[in-house]
C-alpha cells in the first residue's frame, strides 16, 4: 500500500463525519434557503484550508456559489475542480432515506451525487496543504448549487474559470461499475409548439385545424431522428394539448429530450428540429431549444496519463462513460482536458437506495492528490 493511500485510509472516519454533516443539511436545488445553510457550513470548512481566498458569490434564485483559490499568484496553468452541493431529493427525504452505514456502504440522500465527491476533493487538498505538497500553480475550486437543474446560473462562470486551465477535475461519482468518466453524452431540451385552429367538434369540425393531429405527424418524423446504434436518442417525454372534449384542439405542446455522443450529431439534430415544417395547411410549428450541454468526447491520452499516476500510488482505475451530463461537458467542449467521475463509488444516484461505497473515499482522495502532485511532471 502506498504511503499516500495509507494516510487517507487513516482519515476515513473524518471523511465519513464530514459526509454525514453534509447529508444532514438537505439541499434540493430550488430551495435556496436550505441550500444556503449547507453553503454556510462549506464556507466555514473552506476557510480552514489555508486558501488565498474563499469568495462567496451571491445568487438570487439558487444557493450561493463558493470559489476558493490556492497559489493564486503562482506560475503555470491552473487546475480547476468542479463540485456541486445541490441534490434532487426533496426536503424531508431524511425521513424516508435515513442516514445509515451498512455492509461497508453509507446511505443517505445526495450522498453519492455528489456530496461524497466534495468530501474527497476537500480531503485531498487538506492533506497536501498540511504536508506542504500543494503544487506551485494556481488551484481553483468552484462549488455550485444548480448543477441538478442544468447549471443555468453557473455555466458562464464555469467557462470563464476554465479558460487557460491545464486540467479540469470533476468530482461527480464514478459509473456504477466504478470507472472514471472519459466521455459523456451531450443533451438538449426542446419545446415543440403546435398551433392549429379551434372549432366546434360537432357543428364545424371542418373549420378547425387539429393541433394534436399535427403533433402526431410531427412526432413520427421526430422519432425517426433516433440513431441508437450510434448513441443518438430523441425522446418525446411530455405532451399537452386540447382544451375541452367538444373542441378541435388549437394548441399542442411537447417536451423533447435529446442525447448525443458527438458535437456533429448535436449540430445535425439541432438543425433538424429547428427546421420542422407543418404537415397540415394552416398549422404552425416551432421547436425551440431551451437548454443544452455539449457532449464530452473522449480525449486520447488523458485517461492513460491519469491511470499511470494512479498505479504509482496503488490505485488502479478504469474508464467508461454515461448518458448523463455534468459541468465537465462544458469544459471538455472548450477543448480543456477534463477528467470526470473522480468522486465516490456507489449506486442509486437520485434513487431511494442512494449510497456510497465507503472504502472508495480514501481511494479516490489518493487518486486526486496524486494527480495534483504529478500531473505537471508526468509525461
Amino acid at each position: 500500500m502506498s504511503e499516500l493511500l495509507q494516510m487517507f485510509r487513516s482519515r476515513q472516519h473524518e471523511m465519513l463525519d464530514l459526509l454525514r454533516a453534509m447529508v444532514e443539511r438537505e439541499s434540493i436545488s430550488r430551495d435556496k434557503a436550505k441550500v444556503d445553510v449547507l453553503v454556510d457550513f462549506m464556507e466555514a470548512r473552506l476557510n480552514k484550508l489555508s486558501a488565498d481566498a474563499v469568495v462567496r458569490l451571491p445568487q438570487d434564485e439558487v444557493g450561493d456559489f463558493l470559489h476558493a483559490t490556492w497559489n493564486s499568484s503562482a506560475p503555470g496553468k491552473p487546475y480547476l475542480f468542479l463540485a456541486h452541493i445541490d441534490t434532487v431529493h426533496p426536503v424531508g427525504s431524511l425521513t424516508t432515506m435515513p442516514i445509515k452505514i451498512e455492509d461497508g456502504r453509507f446511505f443517505g440522500p445526495g450522498s453519492l451525487d455528489m456530496k461524497a465527491g466534495t468530501v474527497i476533493v476537500l480531503e485531498a487538498i487538506r492533506a497536501l496543504v498540511e504536508r506542504k505538497q500543494l503544487p506551485n500553480r494556481p488551484i481553483h475550486l468552484l462549488m455550485t448549487t444548480d448543477e441538478e437543474i442544468g447549471s443555468p446560473h453557473s455555466e458562464a462562470l464555469i467557462k470563464e474559470l476554465a479558460v487557460g486551465c491545464e486540467l479540469v477535475l470533476v468530482t461527480e461519482p464514478a459509473t456504477q461499475e466504478g470507472t472514471i468518466k472519459t466521455w459523456r453524452k451531450g443533451g438538449g431540451k426542446y419545446e415543440l409548439l403546435i398551433e392549429g385552429r379551434a372549432s366546434h367538434a360537432g357543428i364545424a369540425p371542418h373549420e378547425g385545424i387539429n393541433a394534436i393531429i399535427e403533433f402526431a405527424q410531427q412526432a413520427l418524423e421526430i422519432n425517426r431522428l433516433n440513431d441508437l446504434k450510434y448513441g443518438t436518442s430523441v425522446s418525446i417525454t411530455v405532451v399537452e394539448g386540447g382544451s375541452a372534449g367538444n373542441v378541435i384542439p388549437a394548441q399542442a405542446r411537447a417536451h423533447i429530450d435529446i442525447r448525443v455522443l458527438t458535437m456533429e450529431a448535436m449540430r445535425n439534430l439541432h438543425e433538424a428540429l429547428s427546421n420542422l415544417h407543418p404537415k397540415m395547411p394552416g398549422a404552425k410549428v416551432s421547436c425551440i431549444r431551451q437548454h443544452h450541454r455539449p457532449p464530452m468526447e473522449r480525449r486520447p491520452g488523458l485517461f492513460e496519463k491519469a491511470a499511470a499516476i494512479g498505479e504509482r500510488h496503488g490505485v488502479t482505475i478504469y474508464e467508461g462513460g454515461t448518458g448523463g451530463g455534468s459541468d465537465g461537458n462544458f469544459t471538455a467542449a472548450m477543448g480543456i482536458p477534463t477528467l470526470d467521475g473522480l468522486g465516490a463509488h456507489g449506486d442509486g444516484a437520485h434513487a431511494l437506495h442512494e449510497h456510497v461505497i465507503i472504502d472508495s473515499l480514501p481511494r479516490q482522495a489518493t487518486l486526486i492528490a496524486a494527480i495534483l502532485l504529478e500531473w505537471g511532471d508526468s509525461m
